[in-house]
């Protein structure tokens, strides 16, 4: 079976999908073979790392768990920081790729899906080590890397609590064909965000002013999301 879900991206793709909602017949083999992959990942980081993944998912809404996360653990050396980004990464990559097929199906006769995802999660790891590399930049040029590895840690600690609720989420809005299952997330997707941006805000570095960080804020972490919608918005 195993082998049937890794062979899903040497198949030959539909020539044509007719136009509308893409069934999910067209890409069940895509998603299950995502799915299969997250849960692995996140059965061996929570094998191997039980105390630092329990203390991920509680950081961002317990103070004190989170000052000692961030006093006491390596994050960035450790397993549990390479295995919860993958985690991540899987997971978004894959509601990309179903927002993409479920509201802009006409890609599906320009792109093959399996290809779609190959793009999708391409997109999202991009996305996620150049916001990396642009903070621990800005960190070094301004002498507040101390802030700048807070600020990443942030980011990590949202992206986990998110991706790990929204994955029976996204499973069932999938498998069941309920595009609309997945207003359940927003509330959540909304609270996490404004403790995030919250617990940066409250950094008070010496090095960067509120108005720096704004201007960061808005050109890296929220323009890019707004020129896709823009894009998208066009194509559709």
């Amino acid at each position: 079976m195993l082998i049937n879900w890794v062979s899903v991206f040497s198949k030959n793709s539909p020539t044509a999908i007719p136009e509308g909602m893409i069934p999910i017949s067209a890409y069940s083999d895509i998603a299950t073979f995502v799915f299969c992959l997250a849960l692995i990942v996140l059965a061996v980081n929570v094998t191997n790392n039980r105390r630092d993944f329990k203390a991920t998912l509680q950081a961002l809404f317990v103070p004190r768990v989170r000052s000692q996360f961030f006093r006491d653990s390596k994050l960035y050396n450790e397993w549990c920081f390479a295995l919860g980004t993958l985690f991540n990464i899987l997971v978004q990559s894959l509601l990309f790729f179903y927002l993409l097929v479920t509201f802009l199906p006409s890609l599906a006769n320009v792109i093959p899906l399996k290809l779609l995802y190959v793009l999708c999660f391409i997109a999202v790891l991009f996305d996620f080590f150049v916001k990396l590399g642009n903070s621990t930049l800005l960190g070094k040029l301004f002498e507040c890397g101390n802030d700048a590895a807070i600020f990443n840690h942030s980011k990590f600690l949202y992206y986990s609590d998110n991706s790990v609720v929204l994955l029976p989420i996204l499973a069932a809005a999938i498998y069941l064909g309920l595009p609309a299952i997945l207003f359940a997330y927003l509330p959540f997707f909304v609270t996490t965000y404004s403790m995030m941006l919250i617990r940066t805000l409250t950094l008070k570095s010496s090095a960067l002013s509120l108005f720096q960080f704004f201007l960061y804020f808005c050109t890296l972490e929220i323009l890019p999301y707004l020129i896709i919608l823009k894009i998208l918005v066009m194509l559709r």
